[in-house]
């Protein structure tokens, strides 16, 4: 697959996420390199003012699935966005209540994606009323968690936004390869693209992603 950028290439982005302690760099061994594609993906909309979104603060509850484990640090990857974004406000949601908060230019929000009343309620809440130009789903990494969010939350996103689902995992790959042929007779002003970013330590695995633009 030809990415148009060389995905083992350390970007400004990588430096701010891992510096946050986020797992979405390619720095010191980190297991992920979405940085890479996120750059240049975005990198001419940095200095826009943006609303932006992300599915899934990286809870330390080891309680809880798809956690961070317990030297993680939640919202990591929301200060990181409010620096890579200077002039965007920044929202985010996660299950575990626990590990919310407030803070310049960020808002969080709890939402519980497999459930369809927990996200009505949560594009409820004031602060979230107006579409986003990004959404980013890195909370529960199952086929039905990411449908469920993605069918119940595409509307929030504004015309020329992007929509990426993290962490699709190889055994799902099929089911989701299907239910994008279903999504594109659906949804016809979106156009789906699923990307695999090789790890830079680990070339025996993929980090799988769906980027879904509308139009």
């Amino acid at each position: 697959m030809n990415l148009g950028f060389d995905p083992h290439q350390l970007t400004p982005l990588c430096h701010i996420m891992y510096k946050y302690g986020s797992d979405k760099g390619n720095i010191d061994n980190l297991r992920h390199n979405y940085t890479t594609f996120y750059y240049n993906l975005f990198k001419n909309l940095s200095n826009n003012n943006l609303r932006i979104f992300e599915l899934g603060l990286g809870t330390n509850n080891v309680n809880l699935p798809s956690n961070m484990g317990g030297n993680g640090k939640p919202g990591a990857s929301l200060f990181g966005w409010r620096e890579f974004f200077p002039n965007s406000f920044i929202f985010g949601a996660d299950i575990d209540s626990g590990i919310l908060f407030t803070d310049n230019r960020i808002r969080t929000f709890q939402c519980d994606q497999t459930d369809v009343q927990s996200i009505f309620n949560l594009w409820s809440n004031q602060d979230l009323l107006q579409p986003f130009d990004i959404i980013i789903e890195d909370g529960l990494h199952t086929f039905e968690a990411n449908v469920c969010f993605f069918e119940n939350s595409i509307h929030k996103l504004k015309n020329g936004g992007n929509y990426i689902i993290e962490d699709i995992v190889d055994i799902e790959l099929p089911l989701f390869v299907q239910k994008i042929e279903e999504w594109k007779i659906k949804y016809p002003d979106l156009l789906f693209n699923l990307i695999v970013l090789p790890v830079n330590n680990d070339k025996q695995s993929d980090n799988i992603i769906l980027h879904i633009k509308k139009q």
